[in-house]
């Protein structure tokens, strides 16, 4: 098949690169090209200081003519990073298994989408496109297209889309574990092509070269080998070493990083409803959060400014802009991705500490006279533990990592154990912060650590449901390991083990669909209770889908384990369940607490819940209101104050809030008092005697007098 180039004025257009998703040529002087007639999509590759109207047509058009046309992209050159926008159109009919929908009520919607973009000369003035990285809508119906494509008018500067597996569902939710091991949904191109066309594609901005790919049906084997192909071509028609970078819904995985000729200088993607920055090998490896609902890591809805030099990248990850912000509270506008700073001035403060980066859901760690905190630093790939005083709150150490650390660390002798989103695992010493040992990532490029340590004696356990792990504390040597206990999939793990004697127990979110017992020795199984019979109550939930860490009552001998909107409470030995307990709140990764009263359950966006050890029964039920400065529980918009776990001191829990508020409550459930931070609190306070340790999302590390709760 023949075609032509022209610019504007109808001056032939030479040296411009076209592709029929194979190969790929380039035009000649009289800007005419010629391809092997196959492929469905002819799209020309629009150079450095061009756009095009049309820059793609079907094989079967009768005239494949082009025309660019100039755009000046200057330097630096910035653009906006949205992902997994998941647009919905109200009542479109698809029903599930909860509450109309899979897990929430909708994503984004066509007016939400809307004014965003029509915002962007405001909150991202200097940006000169949009890059959205797949899950452009939710169910992959023809109804969302039309109103997708619809809300993109809005937008100022030009969209770039690629795929995400949403994008090819066609209104159908079935899975597939694909030839890589990977837990997803089937699915089928056919709509997104007729809507939106080629699913992979390049273009060039300001000296930059961008490479987009269809991670859903790579991963599927539907055309793997293709887009292969079409990445080797695309690549050898520029010089080689030139900079790239790459625009994929998942994080790219060994598939389709060795397949490449050379590596990418940045890699953006979503898919995860995470915030993960890594390098590996040399490539910044940017995993972005949803934009218009929080996300899974509890992080909240946000974009990416990424700027382009010329010869780097660099990132600054914003809240989105939707909330005002308590005044108590200061600029949230970066909370959980980079540090701020609002001093709290309540006579309750003994010291605040501000640490390297921002904080999240983890919870400090008080060992003797130390605290030891982790931090995220998000728009770079970094991290830090951090040692402090705790009678001063002076900084004793600092250890940077290699990317950011979300979980707790953990105390292990003179060991400080921490693990870094992107899996590794280091020992510090407990005294100076030196590096004793590092246990690498079994695989960097996919795997996602949010789930705390858990220590016991010489051995810590920590993992996901595809690669759970126990090492030794003193040297970081892997003591046994279990790869079998779930596919890969891109849904989080929040829950670290909870190790009773020599049983490990642990439940994961959403497979297996059961706890699992497993020997802390040896790692091997003791019980799963999907071996149980069909009246067992997991088989009548069907999966329980755990989000947090258990908690062991030792009174009753049980577990009880906090699940998607329920908790439940299994038989340490046997892992047969007591009770299961429906409740609202959805995605509650707290910790249930153990009183002399009952169990005290975090209903996340609503408030706590009191529910009896024996039956499940509620006892009583607290509603928590508070002007909470941005959402964080998975799937939400509304912002609530309520996510983290109380602290049972003396006979009051305390509870602390996103709204800076640590709440003084009863345990018959009333609320007797309260103390104001300026620091949005989204993890559990820690007791320390005659002082009680905050951290909040903006890397404020606060010691609280013990008479907070009196």
């Amino acid at each position: 098949m023949h075609g032509i180039v022209n610019h504007a004025d109808g001056m032939p257009a030479s040296g411009v690169a076209v592709t029929n998703g194979t190969q790929v040529t380039r035009t000649g002087d009289d800007g005419q090209f010629e391809l092997p007639d196959e492929g469905r999509f002819v799209a020309i590759t629009r150079p450095t200081d061009h756009t095009a109207a049309t820059w793609w047509l079907p094989v079967s058009t009768d005239e494949l003519r082009f025309t660019i046309e100039r755009s000046v992209q200057s330097l630096p050159y910035e653009f906006v990073h949205l992902t997994d926008t998941h647009m919905t159109v109200p009542q479109s009919g698809v029903e599930s298994e909860k509450g109309g929908f899979t897990l929430y009520r909708e994503g984004s919607l066509p007016d939400e989408i809307r004014a965003f973009l029509r915002s962007l000369p405001e909150v991202a003035p200097d940006a000169q496109s949009i890059f959205i990285t797949g899950d452009l809508v939710d169910h992959g119906l023809a109804e969302e297209y039309e109103a997708y494509i619809e809300a993109l008018g809005a937008s100022p500067v030009p969209v770039h889309l690629i795929p995400g597996n949403h994008d090819h569902m066609n209104g159908a939710h079935g899975s597939f574990v694909s030839r890589n091991n990977y837990l997803t949904n089937v699915g089928t191109p056919d709509l997104y092509e007729h809507y939106l066309g080629p699913r992979w594609y390049s273009f060039d901005v300001a000296g930059l070269h961008v490479v987009t790919l269809d991670w859903h049906t790579h991963e599927l084997g539907l055309d793997h080998e293709q887009q292969n192909a079409w990445l080797r071509a695309d690549l050898a028609s520029i010089p080689h070493g030139s900079p790239w970078i790459l625009l994929f819904h998942d994080q790219p995985a060994a598939s389709i990083v060795d397949e490449m000729p050379w590596l990418p200088i940045a890699a953006f993607s979503g898919h995860w409803h995470t915030s993960r920055v890594v390098e590996v090998d040399g490539t910044l490896h940017v995993n972005s959060p949803t934009s218009f609902f929080a996300n899974l890591d509890y992080s909240p809805p946000a974009f990416r400014h990424v700027t382009w030099d010329g010869e780097a990248i660099t990132l600054r990850t914003q809240i989105m802009p939707w909330l005002p912000t308590p005044a108590s509270l200061g600029d949230t506008s970066t909370a959980t991705y980079a540090a701020s700073s609002t001093p709290s001035m309540d006579d309750a403060v003994l010291w605040r500490a501000e640490l390297a980066g921002a904080g999240q859901r983890q919870r400090v760690t008080v060992d003797g006279d130390m605290v030891f905190a982790g931090a995220q630093i998000e728009d770079r790939p970094a991290g830090t533990v951090e040692a402090l005083d705790l009678a001063t709150g002076a900084l004793l150490w600092r250890a940077h990592t290699s990317s950011a650390v979300k979980t707790s660390p953990v105390v292990a002798g003179d060991v400080v154990i921490a693990a870094e989103v992107g899996g590794d695992v280091s020992g510090f010493d407990r005294l100076t912060g030196d590096l004793l040992w590092v246990t690498p990532s079994t695989d960097p490029l996919r795997r996602f650590a949010w789930g705390s340590p858990t220590v016991q004696g010489d051995r810590v356990y920590l993992g996901d449901q595809s690669d759970l792990r126990c090492l030794d504390t003193r040297t970081g040597e892997v003591v046994w390991r279990r790869t079998d206990l779930s596919p890969h999939h891109n849904l989080v793990n929040h829950s670290a083990p909870l190790v009773v004697g020599d049983l490990l127990v642990q439940g994961f979110w959403p497979t297996p669909s059961h706890p699992v017992g497993l020997d802390a020795r040896t790692g091997e199984t003791v019980w799963a209770s999907a071996e149980m019979g069909a009246d067992d109550l997991f088989a009548v939930l069907k999966r329980l889908l755990i989000l947090g860490t258990a908690v062991f009552d030792e009174a009753t001998d049980s577990v009880v384990i906090p699940a998607f909107g329920a908790t439940t409470s299994i038989d340490r030995a046997t892992g047969l369940v007591r009770w299961a307990q429906e409740h609202e709140g959805g995605f509650s990764p707290a910790t249930p607490i153990v009183t002399p009263v009952g169990y005290v359950v975090t209903v996340t966006g609503h408030g706590l819940r009191m529910v009896s050890a024996e039956t499940g029964e509620t006892l009583w039920d607290l509603p928590i209101e508070g002007d909470a400065a941005f959402p964080m529980a998975a799937y939400t918009k509304a912002a609530h104050p309520v996510i983290a776990p109380p602290v049972l001191v003396g006979d009051e829990l305390l509870l602390p809030g996103l709204d800076g508020v640590i709440r003084r409550i009863s345990l018959d459930g009333v609320v007797v008092g309260q103390t104001q931070l300026a620091s949005p609190i989204a993890a559990a306070l820690v007791d320390a005697g005659d002082r009680l340790i905050a951290v909040g999302t903006d890397g404020n590390v606060i010691a609280l007098s013990t008479e907070v709760a009196r």
